[in-house]
């Protein structure tokens, strides 16, 4: 009666765990997706194996984690290398830059410094011109004075008339044109008509430094070398910048040592070779102490 019941019985829970294939046999085994008939401590063990499972996948999201955010510091890594690297040559270029200018501002100043020296000396230079001018002048006046004036005859009274003419006829020209035919007479040698229009530019006030040098070229090309010092000090005295200053102080020197004053002729060279070091005139000129 007792086996027979036991045998029911097993084959009815055989049944009814057979529908969920489930085995009698598989009581308690942890190693099941889903463990049955387990013990206390089975089911302590199984808790465990399941905390370990989670801690375990945390590990590896927080290991994944890591390794994305090592990524994106390799990345920003990278970017703040670039740009420290992009600094420095910025640095670096702004340091050259600042020296280039300080070199360049050191070049001006000491051009400039140069140049200041060199303006003061022909300035001297052109002051002691004028002083040896007006002490000349005073002198040929004087003379001039005491020397009774010889009477016209009439060829020379023939000559100033027919200057008087040519004057008049300049005179009715406007100034421009007077200049023209100024330099295109000097230009052709007839000096005589040269003089005659620069005179006239003068007392018209046009051009008045210019035209005092071009009455010194005049004499100067006539070899009338102390009479064309007196007009290169007036251009100089009237206008010191014209681009003719050169051929003046040159000229200047050659009258000078034409005349016999060679002291004179010195001071103007050293003042065209300071002050115009670059020009044909200087290039030419003597060197003297």
């Amino acid at each position: 009666m007792n086996k027979k019941f036991i045998l029911a019985t097993l084959c009815g829970v055989a049944l009814s765990l057979g529908a969920e294939e489930v085995s009698v046999f598989d009581a308690g085994n942890l190693d099941k997706s889903e463990p049955y008939g387990l013990t206390q401590n089975e089911k302590t063990i199984l808790k465990n194996r399941q905390n370990i499972g989670a801690m375990q996948s945390d590990v590896s999201d927080a290991k994944e984690n890591i390794e994305g955010i090592k990524s994106v510091l390799d990345g920003v890594n990278a970017n703040m290398q670039k740009l420290s690297g992009k600094v420095s040559d910025l640095e670096n270029a702004h340091n050259q830059s600042d020296y280039e200018l300080k070199q360049e501002i050191a070049k001006l100043k000491k051009a400039n410094s140069d140049q200041d020296a060199k303006i003061k000396k022909l300035t001297a230079a052109l002051a002691e011109l004028g002083a040896l001018i007006d002490a000349k002048n005073s002198a040929t006046n004087s003379n001039l004075n005491n020397v009774e004036p010889k009477s016209e005859n009439k060829k020379d009274a023939k000559a100033t008339d027919n200057v008087k003419a040519d004057n008049s006829n300049l005179n009715s020209k406007e100034p421009n044109e007077i200049l023209s035919i100024a330099d295109k007479a000097y230009k052709s040698k007839d000096y005589k008509k040269a003089k005659e229009a620069y005179e006239l530019l003068v007392s018209k006030n046009h051009k008045p430094a210019y035209a005092n040098f071009m009455l010194g070229e005049v004499e100067y090309a006539k070899k009338n070398y102390k009479n064309a010092i007196p007009y290169y000090q007036s251009s100089v005295s009237l206008y010191d910048k014209g681009n003719y200053m050169p051929k003046l102080l040159y000229h200047t020197a050659i009258s000078f040592d034409k005349t016999g004053d060679r002291a004179n002729a010195n001071k103007f060279y050293t003042a065209l070779k300071q002050a115009y070091p670059e020009s044909e005139e200087a290039k030419v000129a003597p060197t003297r102490k």
